[in-house]
């Protein structure tokens, strides 16, 4: 289920060309593709204007959340209006979280510009009630927190300000960008659009946009099967089964050393500090493989060597209580069977 973005400055011609894409692929996988053709705040005002994007996400939340349990979708995907789906032989669904991470909430690429925060062209979220608060809070957060500095891309903004509290990060993870959201121009931030690539995005573009978004809308319409590569011919699957796998690698090491401090094991500050930063390379850089690698490493390194060296102090411990035992064994004296001066003879 995705939703239309029709809050930037369009092309209606292109526009409709690119949502014939999105409808073609919802056709193709069964996914109702929900339109929003008219602006619900701020009427031309753009710092309104955009955050139209998450009161209609909520609206579709609700409205799914309204129905029997049994018959609701279990994400939304929202993409905007610029942007093109290359590659319909990639499902919505190879990104969700598996059934082994169901505290996984919002799914998201992050900002190639300032790489602080996610990226608002598309992102998923997941169909309950924590997605209802989250999205009311984004809509609402210009009306009820002045003092948090939104700037021009404000909904983008407001989304990386409640996602990066206490009670959000927890339930949200960021995935490599050009897996769904590949950007036409990033000033190599990151690797250009490939072929096989799922869609493209025309964020940041000004006066060539349009210009970008014809040639590739006529590439597509002219030779697509040198863009629809087929899901088995590409690296997708083996990179997002990675990507899981690195996830619960993390889980597991916290779990280890989650387990040896509430055994009553005194942690190093080095095993304390890699924990945290462990944490936080999940909460804000998942999508790093190197970045998430390092900081397991770091925790694995840390872990080991507090636990060798409770070894070490648990093994001399051992030698000193087998030291004590051999000693005091040594000190007593065998039996004295003539004690008081008697003799065996004297005793019979």
């Amino acid at each position: 289920m995705r939703v239309y973005n029709a809050t930037n400055e369009t092309n209606e011609a292109l526009d409709e060309r690119c949502m014939a894409t999105h409808l073609e692929y919802g056709r193709r996988w069964g996914y109702p593709t929900h339109i929003l053709r008219e602006d619900v705040k701020g009427k031309g005002q753009w710092i309104e204007l955009v955050f139209s994007k998450p009161l209609y996400m909520l609206s579709l939340t609700v409205a799914e959340m309204a129905k029997p349990a049994n018959e609701r979708a279990e994400w939304l995907v929202f993409f905007d209006s610029d942007t093109i789906l290359l590659n319909p032989n990639i499902p919505w669904a190879l990104f969700l979280p598996p059934s082994d991470f169901s505290d996984i909430h919002f799914l998201a690429g992050r900002d190639w510009g300032d790489g602080s925060g996610f990226n608002a062209g598309v992102f998923f979220v997941r169909i309950n009630e924590w997605s209802v608060k989250m999205l009311t809070e984004v809509a609402a957060l210009p009306d009820l927190r002045t003092d948090v500095l939104i700037g021009y891309n404000a909904e983008q903004s407001a989304f990386k300000w409640v996602v990066k509290r206490v009670g959000y990060r927890e339930h949200v993870l960021y995935q490599p960008v050009q897996w769904f959201n590949s950007f036409e121009e990033s000033f190599g931030h990151l690797p250009p659009v490939q072929d096989g690539d799922m869609l493209i995005h025309f964020s940041g573009l000004k006066s060539n946009k349009f210009g970008a978004i014809q040639k590739w809308l006529d590439r597509l319409e002219r030779a697509p099967q040198d863009l629809q590569i087929p899901l088995v011919n590409t690296s997708y699957q083996a990179n997002v089964d990675a990507y899981w796998t690195r996830l619960r690698d993390v889980r597991d090491m916290m779990e280890r050393a989650e387990t040896f401090i509430s055994e009553g094991n005194k942690p190093t500050q080095e095993l304390l500090l890699a924990r945290v930063q462990l944490q936080q390379t999940v909460y804000n850089e998942a999508d790093k493989s190197s970045f998430v690698l390092w900081a397991i490493d770091r925790v694995t390194a840390a872990l080991a060597a507090v636990e060798s060296q409770l070894d070490a102090t648990n093994a001399k411990g051992n030698e000193n209580i087998k030291m004590t035992r051999k000693s005091v064994a040594e000190d007593k004296e065998p039996p004295n069977i003539q004690a008081h001066g008697l003799d065996r003879e004297s005793r019979n």
